[in-house]
């Protein structure tokens, strides 16, 4: 231990290339000062501002009709009939940028063009299961006549799970509204000129392409690899998972596993009466099982059927359930489906350091928010024909 404290006071004291690094980070940027860089909600924000056309940006469609086309150049897999050319041959001015329109993070409808886009965000949180699947279905049923092109926007351009999405990546953003903003800078408004030459540096330095950070950071990183990796591995913890011990226990809940971004539990009555007819691997067998999980600004429980050993039984349960007020979809019916969410909310939370909102936005989902799905559960396990194991 007396190592590790020896090499984290060397990286404190008198480090320069610390001190350049902290003076470059430290230059004024409102977007830091609000907390805007690492919220997806808040890029979500201005990129849905940059994309419309008739805002009051006066970029006019320049930034839509690029963003577009860079979507279509860089996605083969996408399921269009749109090329380059059409791409720019085509009218923008009527499209709406709606953001959270059926919890899709931005979407863009064209009834001129007979369009949609969905835009999936996410920085530093990955896509729940059946996220994508979900807005994309949400669509289709909207808009039947449209074509629909869906979109994952992340950080580095993660291939999305749904292969009918395309993706794209911040430091495209980035080189994209770069090009637009040289070119458009005569016709910009002083403030917002200023407004986007923030958000660039703020692209900058969450892509990491400010070249003079990466060598600073690389310089520093080799010579205080320790003193780093020690800072990293206690940096990370919040208060989540002793509030989620903390809050299950007042619950009186049976808990199942809990880490640093989840914590299952069954509460205790719906637990007496279940059998542990599930696969080992999930939940020590239990065929159902609520969690909590944390998503950068978002706190959610959800309430999941897992694997069964007899997939038979599974699909009795399901059918139980869907006597008992919960939505079963037909896909979880299909042979090797084996996790079927029956239930989930996700409200906006980020006081990640503080125990006690963290319990209150516990107590207040399990009690409010699922208050429904708890009673129909209890009452579907209560009467189900559980076999003797």
């Amino acid at each position: 231990m007396q190592k590790k404290f020896n090499n984290l006071h060397k990286f404190i004291a008198n480090n320069y290339d610390l001190e350049k690094l902290e003076a470059k980070l430290s230059e004024f940027n409102p977007f830091i000062v609000l907390k805007v860089d690492h919220y997806e909600i808040r890029h979500s924000n201005i990129i849905s501002w940059l994309l419309t056309p008739n805002e009051n940006h006066n970029l006019s469609d320049r930034f839509l009709k690029k963003f577009f086309a860079e979507i279509i150049i860089n996605n083969d897999n996408l399921d269009t009939d749109f090329t380059v050319f059409k791409a720019q041959e085509i009218s923008y001015h009527d499209f709406e940028i709606r953001r959270e329109w059926n919890d899709i993070d931005i979407f863009l409808i064209s009834k001129t063009n007979k369009l949609a886009i969905i835009i999936e965000n996410k920085i530093h949180a990955t896509e729940s299961k059946g996220q994508l699947e979900k807005y994309f279905n949400s669509v289709r049923s909207e808009y039947e006549d449209y074509e629909i092109i869906p979109v994952f926007l992340s950080l580095e351009g993660t291939e999305p799970t749904d292969s009918r999405y395309g993706s794209i990546s911040y430091t495209q953003i980035l080189q994209m509204l770069k090009f637009i903003t040289s070119i458009q800078k005569e016709n910009l408004s002083p403030k917002v000129y200023d407004f986007i030459s923030y958000y660039l540096r703020t692209l900058e330095i969450l892509t990491m392409e400010d070249e003079q950070i990466k060598s600073l950071c690389k310089k520093i990183y080799k010579e205080h690899k320790q003193a780093l990796d020690l800072i990293y591995e206690y940096a990370e913890e919040t208060e989540f998972e002793e509030s989620a011990k903390e809050f299950l226990v007042s619950l009186n809940a049976k808990q199942i596993w809990i880490d640093g971004r989840s914590a299952w539990f069954l509460p205790n009555k719906i637990e007496s009466i279940l059998k542990r007819v599930g696969e080992e691997s999930w939940c020590n067998g239990y065929p159902v099982a609520f969690w909590y999980t944390v998503q950068e600004e978002k706190l959610g429980i959800i309430l999941e059927v897992g694997p069964f050993k007899d997939s038979s039984l599974r699909h009795q349960f399901l059918n139980h359930l869907k006597e008992n007020d919960f939505t079963v979809h037909d896909r979880s019916f299909k042979p090797g489906a084996k996790y079927t969410r029956i239930f989930s909310k996700y409200p906006r939370f980020d006081d990640w350091d503080n125990k006690e909102s963290i319990i209150q936005k516990m107590d207040d989902l399990f009690k409010n928010s699922a208050k429904k799905a708890v009673s129909n559960l209890e009452k579907a396990c209560a009467s189900f024909e559980w076999p003797s194991v």
